[in-house]
């Protein structure tokens, strides 16, 4: 049995979460996001979850330079790769998480 592929949406995808989450369940992929925030505990969060997932999102249109810039970094760090989109909704997440599969 292989493991389900992990995906991580950075930034922008706030109102969309739980659609996100829902479509990635029903496609048998591990999805988590975090909101680009980088103050306090947010680019330890930030960090980690780059580390263990195969796939970040980065959404820039919405994201902070911070956030931009960790996870580009934590990316190449740990070998996972990067799709850098500027807006992500529903249908390009849908569209994102079924490439993912394959």
């Amino acid at each position: 049995m292989t493991a389900r592929p992990r995906v991580a949406f950075v930034g922008g995808v706030r109102k969309v979460e739980r659609e996100i989450i829902a479509f990635g369940e029903e496609m048998g992929v591990n999805v988590e996001v975090h909101d680009g925030h980088t103050q306090g505990q947010g680019i330890s969060r930030l960090a980690a979850l780059v580390h263990r997932t195969d796939l970040v999102v980065i959404v820039t249109g919405t994201n902070s330079h911070n956030a931009v810039l960790v996870a580009k970094r934590e990316a190449s760090k740990a070998g996972t790769r990067v799709l850098i989109l500027k807006a992500c909704g529903v249908a390009t997440a849908r569209t994102v998480l079924s490439r993912s599969v394959t």
